[in-house]
């Protein structure tokens, strides 16, 4: 069997070999041809431009023989009958006067107008016995000044299409059956073309989809323009042909034509095509004859193939179920494992975990819930579990909530936050539902006194302000009735002023008693991790009933997590606490509010955003002022709390609003050191 496979491969490998220097062969020829094709093209496009040169200098001398003739007589009509015998391409005679004028001309005078600025300007600064020629599509005129005793009388000129000269000179060539000559000038305007006379006039660096019928791009024309390409190169047709193209430049003046001549790589390499034709077919047939051959080797030793794969594939698969029995064991294990990982998970969640079905009735619970209930309840109904859990079950939720109920199971004083979650399958209908039960009367505790301390802070102010206004009074009563008391020598009066210095002494103690108690507690400084303050502050306000209809997303930077600043983190909380609850105070009617925290620099940046109603941009300056406040309800002094807590750490709050958008408060706290 190794020989025959020896043998096969041997076969092949000659083939391959004959195959490769076939077609490296005709590949190499196909190239040599094609550059001896490119050459001539080459060759015949100078040719073409040394005749259209050689004819626009015959044009100039028989203008400035005209011109020179025109200086002595004054009969053009005779002039242009000879011309007409004598020239192969049809031509119009004009003379210009001085002014513009056109005082012959038999071709198109529209045509003539257009240009005619452009001639007598070039001709006044000509010298007698000078000519020029001048492109305007699709003419192309070759002028010479008249001059009569050093006076300029005018100008001659000699008319020809372009579409003449092109058509004598370049549409009779044929390169092969598809090949031909085209012209351009050097802006990039396409003079003659034989296959695609509507694009005559367009300009290739202006091309639009209509201009690429016959080409992909016109990379290869602009490198020609601008004088980067060689004389001759390739390009490929939109229709995935492969062409070759080769050209020269008739310059005249300022006029400077490209004419090239391109036809198609298959034209060219055709013959080579065709004699290479049969000994493919000779090399077809070696090859299909190895191919028989192989194959009847092939199905001759099959059978011996197969009783030898059949022994080794029992062998393989008694090896592989000895695998597979061991990877079982594996898995299994593996498996076990992740339920115990799982239930750690769950059980650390902190929080009891209840799957229900769709009709209320509870397929399994975490250790927690056994723990809160004292037993196992797993298979009761969910109005078994607690009376009021009928109130929480809605079979038709199909969305995440949370309620607060408190006093669940029987437990006075308790507040518990339940969250229903729909359990969905793969056709999106709910088919149980899973409830997460926290207890948050630690939350709502502390919310409560956070809610208190607001009071006290307003409470605060309020007495400051008392103690301001009636303390400046009382210092200049008092300052009187010392006076008085010090110059008065009567018993009786000096006593009533006794009895009143002793009660202003007590009003002034009591005022400074009230302005001690406006004075904000230092509190105790420490390093604050400042995400975990958010989620704190944050997590307190989920409970508040005005923030039912407010969805809250918290975006906490990860570079912050372990990120603290050195503060009083009671106060801190304090402040976010206070700017959540203004935000949710202006989303009455529902919203979003986003509380984002950032690194910047060498601070810490907290934003508040929300969709609420907005501050007015007179209001902006003041809402950081004590006593301060568009709430019906409000004391005005949140924000100044604030305010002076987030200056007492060496940061900043700041305020941007618009009206019917929406606030943002921004809170900038340096890192602690």
């Amino acid at each position: 069997m190794k020989g025959y496979l020896l043998i096969i491969g041997t076969l092949i490998i000659i083939i391959s070999a004959l195959i490769t220097l076939s077609v490296f062969f005709q590949e190499s020829l196909q190239m040599e041809m094609a550059e001896q094709f490119s050459k001539q093209q080459l060759l015949l496009s100078q040719t073409i431009s040394e005749n259209i040169t050689a004819y626009l200098n015959f044009l100039k001398q028989d203008a400035l023989h005209l011109s020179s003739m025109l200086s002595k007589l004054d009969r053009p009509e005779k002039i242009y009958d000879e011309l007409q015998k004598k020239v192969v391409i049809k031509t119009y005679i004009g003379i210009l006067d001085r002014k513009g004028g056109i005082a012959f001309f038999k071709g198109d005078k529209e045509l003539l107008k257009q240009v005619i600025p452009v001639m007598l300007e070039q001709a006044r600064a000509m010298n007698p016995g000078s000519t020029a020629v001048i492109e305007n599509h699709p003419m192309l005129y070759a002028i010479s000044p008249i001059y009569k005793l050093d006076s300029f009388e005018g100008a001659v000129l000699l008319s020809v299409s372009i579409d003449n000269i092109a058509n004598h000179f370049v549409s009779a060539i044929k390169l092969g059956n598809r090949g031909y000559a085209w012209i351009m000038d050097k802006e990039g305007d396409l003079l003659y073309h034989p296959t695609q006379p509507q694009m005559v006039g367009r300009n290739l660096y202006k091309a639009d989809l209509t201009c690429l019928n016959c080409h992909q791009s016109f990379n290869l024309e602009k490198t020609i323009i601008e004088g980067k390409a060689k004389d001759f190169g390739r390009y490929i047709a939109p229709t995935g042909e492969d062409k070759i193209i080769a050209f020269s430049t008739a310059n005249m003046d300022n006029i400077s034509w490209i004419i090239a001549a391109s036809a198609p790589y298959s034209e060219v390499t055709y013959a080579t095509k065709s004699s290479m034709r049969l000994y493919s077919y000779l090399i077809l047939s070696i090859f299909t004859t190895t191919a028989i051959i192989s194959i009847w080797l092939i199905i001759f030793n099959r059978k011996r193939i197969q009783a030898e794969e059949t022994a080794r594939r029992k062998e393989e698969l008694e090896k592989y179920a000895v695998e597979l029995e061991n990877k079982v064991n594996e898995r299994t294990m593996e498996l076990t494992s992740e339920k115990e990982k799982l239930d750690t998970i769950v059980s650390a969640i902190g929080g009891g975990l209840i799957l229900i079905d769709e009709n209320g009735k509870i397929l399994w619970t975490n250790q927690i819930i056994q723990e809160m209930l004292g037993h196992d309840v797993t298979g009761l109904a969910c109005q078994d579990l607690c009376s009021e859990c009928i109130f929480i079950f809605h079979s038709s939720t199909t969305e995440i909530n949370a309620t607060i109920m408190p006093d669940l199971f029987g437990r006075k004083g308790k507040y518990f936050q339940i969250t229903t979650a729909p359990v969905k399958g793969g056709d999106g209908a709910v088919y149980g539902y899973i409830w997460l039960i926290q207890d948050i009367t630690e939350m709502k505790k502390m919310e409560e006194q956070m809610i208190h301390s607001e009071k006290l802070a307003s409470l605060g102010r309020l007495s400051a302000g008392i103690a301001h206004e009636i303390g400046n009074p009382l210092t200049s009563i008092f300052s009187f009735v010392q006076i008085l008391k010090e110059a008065e020598t009567d018993e009786f009066k000096k006593e009533n002023l006794e009895t009143i210095y002793f009660h202003i002494n007590r009003i002034s103690g009591i005022l400074k008693q009230l302005s001690g108690f406006s004075k904000m507690p230092t509190g105790e400084t420490k390093a604050c991790p400042i995400n975990e303050i958010i989620e704190h502050s944050v997590n307190i306000i989920h409970f508040d009933k005005k923030a039912k209809g407010v969805s809250i997303i918290k975006d906490l930077s990860p570079a912050l997590c372990n990120s603290t600043c050195i503060c009083d983190c009671n106060q801190l909380s304090q402040v976010f606490v206070n700017l959540t609850l203004n935000a949710i105070d202006a989303m009455s009617a529902g919203g979003t509010l986003t509380v984002r925290s950032m690194p910047e620099d060498d601070n810490m940046v907290v934003q508040f955003e929300d969709t609420g109603m907005g501050i007015p941009k007179e209001d902006l300056t003041k809402i950081f002022d004590p006593f301060y406040t568009t709430k019906e309800k409000g004391t005005g002094l949140g924000l100044a709390v604030s305010y002076n807590i987030i200056k007492k750490m060496n940061g900043t709050l700041t305020v941007e609003s618009e009206v019917g958008k929406g606030s943002i408060f921004t809170v900038t706290i340096p890192y602690g050191q």
